[in-house]
């Protein structure tokens, strides 16, 4: 498997702000990207990969709406979720300024890409919630059984039978 199969190159360097040049497909298509996504994605359920491969292997038009909604959470949180991982680097690989004269380059220092990152965090979480949303809309449609079960109640708050300040 690849980056691809849930997200295009191009989204997460949208997502970062920089181009092709900067941020070339041969990084993106590093394995430990995809690695890192499909562990973000198990993080959330383990079968949430399968999910969403056996909801891209059906034609868009005959996806259900809530075969269609799981596809699209699961691309948008890939997007950010790349893009948080390849954002560690950013500094790295955007240039600052590239000079023509004498074939200068010259990189950030410090964190101007703190506001971006955070950007990216933000929706990496939003995108996320979005997910668990999806799956468990997902599940529910596939499982009506334990969408129907409650959870049983092991404690309950109780107040105290007498006044540890008074002794009464």
């Amino acid at each position: 498997m690849s980056l691809t199969t849930y997200c295009e190159f191009d989204e997460v360097r949208s997502a970062l702000g920089v181009n092709d040049l900067e941020l070339k497909d041969s990084v993106l298509a590093l394995p430990v990207y995809e690695m890192g996504l499909v562990r973000e994605l198990n993080k959330i359920s383990t079968s949430l990969t399968a999910a969403f491969s056996t909801v891209t292997s059906l034609a868009p038009e005959d996806r259900t709406e809530v075969q269609a909604a799981l596809y699209d959470a699961v691309h948008v949180f890939s997007v950010y979720a790349a893009a948080r991982q390849v954002g560690v680097s950013l500094s790295v690989f955007a240039p600052k300024d590239v000079g023509d004269g004498k074939a200068t380059l010259s990189r950030f220092s410090g964190e101007p890409f703190k506001v971006t990152m955070d950007g990216i965090n933000e929706y990496y979480q939003i995108a996320k919630d979005s997910v668990r949303q999806a799956f468990e809309a997902y599940n529910g449609s596939n499982n009506t059984v334990a969408a129907s079960l409650t959870p049983a109640t092991l404690f309950k708050a109780s107040g105290r039978s007498y006044d540890p300040v008074e002794g009464a």
